[in-house]
């Protein structure tokens, strides 16, 4: 069968009608799909009461001891287990809840940053 140049011309701008007609109709297959899936249902009220309160998070500034100062000596104390752990410290520099600690083990001295607030223990003034 011979084709004339009039019908493949033809026949190329069905096919080229076809092709985005084809890509858009898929196109909006896509967006209602989309669109479905997130309409859905309606979004719950959120109750808030005594069973079921709201969470909280509290942001609490550092706290040193009273008197945590550069060149106070210090003695903390910890509870671990087996036994308790303590040791004494000489405060070198302070930053915010931060401290430069000289404590002093029974063969050395070292020197370190501790941060304080959150140390699980007791300090007593030396």
């Amino acid at each position: 069968m011979v084709s004339s140049p009039a019908a493949s011309l033809n026949h190329m701008k069905i096919s080229g009608i076809r092709i985005p007609l084809l890509a858009g109709g898929l196109g909006l297959l896509a967006v209602l799909a989309v669109f479905g899936a997130q309409r859905g249902g309606s979004q719950q009220v959120a109750t808030v009461g005594v069973a079921t309160p709201l969470p909280v998070y509290v942001m609490n500034e550092p706290s040193m001891p009273d008197d945590f100062v550069p060149g106070s000596t210090w003695q903390f104390t910890t509870w671990s287990t087996p036994n308790a752990l303590s040791w004494s410290a000489r405060v070198e520099k302070v930053s915010g809840g931060w401290a430069l600690l000289s404590v002093n083990g029974p063969n050395r001295t070292t020197n370190g940053w501790y941060y304080i607030p959150q140390m699980p223990g007791w300090w007593e003034r030396r």
